[in-house]
């Protein structure tokens, strides 16, 4: 489907999805005021997990970020965990195979491999991946800059069930580029209003959200659009079955359903329930 974007409205409970070509799309809801013409291009990754099984995660990914950098994205986001397929949420899996599926940052060999990919498509990418640290294990979102360079990490904090094997963050770390300072929180980290005030206190401009758990306009939009609202601020929310953009005021700005789940097995991949999709935003700056 490349070439093509979707919007999607909500309607009793129903999806309705437009097509446009990329040539068509406009993707700022409203005429950006005189005081701030300026944007910057982020694109979401929304691709399912294939569990525990980096190497065709990252070669899938690599299809659809390279489309990004194509498209003119300038930051480009993942889910959570895309690299790992969000192993965590399956605990039969032996502990040894899901730790070994954590690499230390910015050492670990599919980082480096980010990190060459990010240098060669001139992008910031923003990478979810299990990192390992030592003994302990953390759900971590990379900041690579356009050399190649680690521009920071952030670990989750609201783990719940993750808890039985991975460690929470507890530092609201926020990364100078030079289209802003970028803060990045992860899934559940949007449900709590002290962690996205204290980003942004800390100077965050740009809030970006790789998820992976609850999504859509019952579940998870309310949650997003109150955050935005609570800080003045758009978040860019990026899930395998999600891209959601919600503005200053609170507002729905851009948002596709794409599918009804996070994760396929091998057999289903490029089936009709291997959905996936790079999206764009235009995001006003400074």
């Amino acid at each position: 489907m490349h070439g093509i974007c979707r919007h999607s409205l909500v309607r009793a409970g129903v999806v309705l999805i437009a097509l446009c070509t990329r040539s068509q799309w406009s993707p700022a809801a409203e005429p950006a005021s005189p005081e701030s013409t300026k944007t910057i291009r982020v694109a979401g990754i929304v691709l399912k997990w294939i569990r525990t099984d980096k190497e065709a995660n990252l070669n899938r990914a690599e299809q659809l970020i390279r489309e990004a950098a194509a498209g003119g994205a300038a930051i480009v986001c993942t889910t959570e965990c895309f690299l790992d397929g969000y192993a965590i949420k399956d605990k039969s899996i032996p502990l040894d195979e899901y730790r070994s599926l954590g690499e230390p940052i910015p050492g670990g060999a599919y980082y480096q491999r980010l990190a060459r990919l990010a240098d060669e498509l001139d992008i910031r990418l923003i990478a979810g991946m299990l990192e390992a640290d030592g003994d302990l294990r953390f759900n971590t979102a990379v900041l690579i800059g356009p050399e190649g360079e680690l521009i920071g990490k952030y670990r989750k904090h609201k783990l719940e069930h993750e808890l039985l094997r991975n460690t929470p963050g507890d530092e609201y770390p926020v990364f100078a580029t030079e289209h802003g300072n970028v803060g990045i929180m992860i899934c559940a980290d949007r449900r709590v209003p002290n962690l996205v005030e204290q980003l942004c206190t800390n100077g965050a401009e740009i809030l970006i959200c790789p998820s992976g758990g609850m999504f859509g306009p019952r579940r998870n939009d309310p949650i997003v659009q109150s955050r935005s609202k609570e800080n003045g601020k758009h978040i860019v929310f990026v899930h395998p079955a999600e891209f959601l953009v919600t503005g200053p005021d609170g507002e729905i700005v851009e948002r596709t359903i794409l599918g009804d789940r996070l994760e396929v097995e091998p057999s289903q991949v490029d089936s009709d329930l291997d959905s996936r999709q790079v999206f764009y935003f235009d995001l006003p700056v400074k």
